[in-house]
């Protein structure tokens, strides 16, 4: 699986102008730690060592890894690029191609063809990018060469599991910088407890084997909780007077409380009768479509802790079997905000008492909570969704 924003935004590396001498001493050192971590596991010595013979770090790794990104992609723009016309077509070609495999997998771990076609367009298009690291090297410098040892340390001792009990080179186990692999994107760890070797060939192949891939990505998200029955979430629309506090991922009701509140699917329909547990949320603000989040749609978070990503899965699976696109649009003028304004404006939410938190730079859920109590005192619709008006407004009375 591509990584979860928190893996994706590491921090910065340790090792510094020290020196390569000084790091490649670190390095090796690390290794031996990690050796014994592995050894304690099971893992063959000659496998270790073989595996380590020469390994040095990645400089690649280190740059992406060190590598902040600036902007954080709005609502819209993230699904126009997740869930394209291409990636719907490739997708429901898939599907077809597929058939067989699915629908047998489908009845055996209770996962929907359309999901596991929809995970595998967002993870690597269909399996055109993989990444053309090797996941070893790649985890093993993340783990000696980061901040996030005890993380990465854990990944190389199951990438060099997976050496071992699944007769793979390092050169045939290949991945993205940060370590995840195959068709499906599994970090080592997933590899070794989820994945599942389907075509009986006595080798799990997430890169080559589509039955090895697809039951490997559906064994998983039935252990992440994965049901069949309802989708993962879907668009509704709100009646007029919704209360926006109503409309985040930790306010819980039954379906049948929403639809008693005059919430409809999109279409107009009515939302399914139903006690199970739900929320609503307005990615884009309350200009913007809004979603009922459905219980799958945790298990889809599982995979990848993005609210976005997990949408944009739930929006392709939608399409991929004929479903409607999302009917309203995002805002036109909704644009990303850096991570020093965010930063910033943590700090001035902290400074009215509205937030208690750590000045991160990241959107989460307490800095949206925030906003909405911000955005209540200034007379704003409290949707918690920060936009660079209602950023001016806060920097106008948090001086």
């Amino acid at each position: 699986m591509i990584p979860s924003p928190k893996i994706v935004l590491l921090a910065a590396m340790t090792a510094t102008a020290a020196g390569p001498a000084l790091a490649q001493s670190d390095f090796q050192a690390c290794l031996q730690n990690i050796r014994g971590d592995a050894l304690q596991q099971g893992v063959p010595a000659a496998i270790i060592d073989t595996a380590f013979r020469g390994l040095t770090p990645d400089s690649k790794v280190i740059d992406l890894d060190s590598r902040q990104p600036e902007f954080s992609l709005t609502f819209g723009k993230y699904i126009a690029n997740a869930v394209n016309a291409d990636r719907i077509a490739k997708g429901q070609q898939k599907l077809q191609q597929y058939r067989g495999l699915l629908t047998d997998i489908e009845r055996e771990y209770g996962v929907t063809a359309q999901y596991l076609v929809a995970f595998w367009g967002v993870e690597t298009n269909y399996g055109s990018y993989m990444g053309d690291f090797s996941a070893l090297r790649s985890v093993a410098t993340l783990a000696c060469m980061t901040k996030r040892q005890a993380f990465f340390s854990n990944e190389t001792v199951q990438a060099l599991r997976i050496l071992a009990n699944n007769h793979m080179t390092t050169q045939q186990m290949k991945g993205s910088w940060a370590g995840a692999m195959g068709n499906m994107q599994f970090m080592p760890s997933t590899f070794t407890k989820w994945a599942v070797d389907r075509d009986g060939n006595g080798r799990i192949d997430i890169w080559h084997s589509m039955p090895d891939a697809f039951a490997s990505a559906a064994n998983f998200l039935r252990g992440i909780g994965f049901r069949p029955g309802l989708p993962a979430a879907e668009e509704v629309v709100l009646p007029q007077g919704f209360p926006l506090d109503q409309a985040d991922t930790t306010v819980d009701k039954p379906i049948r409380a929403w639809s008693a509140m005059g919430v409809k699917r999109a279409g107009g329909g009515a939302l399914p009768s139903s006690e199970e547990p739900s929320q609503i949320i307005l990615p884009a603000g309350w200009r913007g479509p809004a979603f009922i989040l459905y219980p799958n749609f945790k298990a889809v978070m599982n995979w990848n802790r993005s609210t976005l990503y997990a949408l944009s899965v739930a929006i392709l699976a939608q399409q991929i079997i004929g479903g409607p696109a999302v009917m309203q649009p995002a805002p036109s003028d909704d644009e990303p905000l850096s991570r020093n304004t965010v930063i910033d404006m943590q700090t001035r939410l902290a400074r009215l008492g509205l937030y208690t938190d750590e000045a991160d730079g990241l959107v989460g859920p307490k800095t949206r909570s925030a906003v909405r109590l911000f955005q209540k005192q200034a007379g704003l619709p409290a949707d918690g969704h920060p936009t660079p008006e209602m950023v001016a407004r806060l920097q106008r009375t948090a001086r």
